[in-house]
């Protein structure tokens, strides 16, 4: 079977780990892909799918209509197979979709996140999810979302039957993050966005309050965005803050099984408490404890049973953090990690979300073949 994704995110940065994990394991099962992407040609050869490059020159907010665009150029010259599927971002469906009804295609809406951005970016990526999740109702498709809290979200504002919406919770690989011996200095780390929606300027602050409180700690930040400067500026003031830009994947994991603590900093807003975070899973998978903001996006199901991980309401967060940090020895500290990686294997391996979305690309083949 011949799988077409069309995307508007790059494949080359922190935020990819998702799509990329998703179509290795498609591949993995047999699965003939092609991704439609704006990256640079040949810029997935060492990915195991094949690669087409949408380049575009636009401004933001205007990017997805011209990606959208020149990507249903590309079908109508190409003629897409008709025994295909088809992946798409919201952010691209509703240039593609009509093409794809007129020839029988199947299709499924990707939504691993609604507009995260703030400000006017936003005002004008909404109404283009609303339309996207729209024509899944109905054209009587499937979209996939990443949460229980996603999922319900878009039946409230769409109106859609739960059936027609497939959750695929982010994962991990659990061969790439692993854990290792620990780090002598009690280290804190956050990696992904540097961006100041996501409550990261908080964390050197939380790490003085921690020192003050007489615990010898660091804190390594790993990431862009728009405060990265900021945070830069910290780091050359203050030993034992180090800032990373964005690493690949086998580096970020030798550095996460090195620490002990991981920190989720995203306060209690709508785009957060639909998410779930990777970066959730990877510090599990990678034995660390876990501490953060309490919302839905931040937790597990069964999330009072896990004693690794801690989450407070925003105002509680440094000294409840605090508080829990000091109730807890090294040996506690790492009896806990062994804990977050034994969860981590059980409940939060790739294979599930790739299972689930095989079935339904499968669903989709049959429904037309009949």
């Amino acid at each position: 079977m011949k799988v077409f994704w069309f995307t508007g995110r790059s494949l080359n940065d922190m935020c990819s780990t998702t799509q990329t994990s998703l179509a290795s394991g498609l591949v993995n099962r047999g699965i003939e892909l092609m991704m439609i992407n704006p990256d640079e040609q040949d810029s997935h050869d060492k990915w195991p799918w094949s690669h087409i490059s949408i380049p575009i020159n636009a401004r933001p907010g205007f990017r997805s209509r011209a990606l959208g665009k020149k990507m249903l150029t590309w079908c109508e010259e190409v003629d897409l197979e008709r025994n295909s599927v088809c992946l798409l971002d919201w952010r691209v469906a509703n240039y593609l979709i009509d093409y794809l009804e007129q020839r029988n295609i199947p299709w499924i809406l990707i939504d691993r996140s609604p507009p995260a951005d703030s400000g006017l970016l936003s005002l004008l990526q909404w109404p283009l999810w609303r339309k996207s999740w729209k024509m899944v109702r109905e054209k009587k498709a499937k979209g996939c979302v990443v949460s229980q809290g996603h999922q319900e979200f878009i039946e409230r504002k769409i109106g859609m039957n739960s059936a027609s919406i497939i959750v695929l919770p982010a994962g991990v690989d659990l061969r790439l993050f692993h854990t290792s011996k620990k780090l002598q200095t009690l280290t804190l780390v956050y990696h992904g966005k540097l961006d100041k929606n996501r409550g990261v300027l908080a964390l050197p602050m939380f790490l003085q309050k921690v020192n003050n409180s007489g615990i010898d700690a660091q804190l390594i930040v790993i990431g862009d965005g728009d405060c990265y400067e900021e945070i830069k500026k910290i780091s050359l003031e203050k030993e034992n803050v180090t800032l990373h830009s964005t690493l690949s994947q086998s580096d970020l994991s030798v550095i996460l099984s090195e620490c002990h603590i991981g920190l989720l900093p995203m306060p209690n807003q709508k785009v957060w408490r639909l998410a779930s975070p990777l970066k959730r899973s990877e510090y599990a998978a990678s034995g660390l404890l876990i501490l953060g903001i309490n919302h839905r996006g931040h937790s597990f199901e069964n999330q009072e049973n896990l004693e690794w991980m801690k989450l407070l309401r925003r105002h509680e967060f440094q000294d409840g953090g605090i508080n829990w940090i000091q109730s807890l020895g090294r040996k506690t500290m790492l009896k806990l990690g062994m804990d977050a990686r034994r969860f981590a294997e059980e409940n939060l391996s790739w294979e599930h979300s790739v299972d689930v979305l095989e079935k339904n690309i499968h669903s989709c083949s049959n429904c037309i073949t009949e």
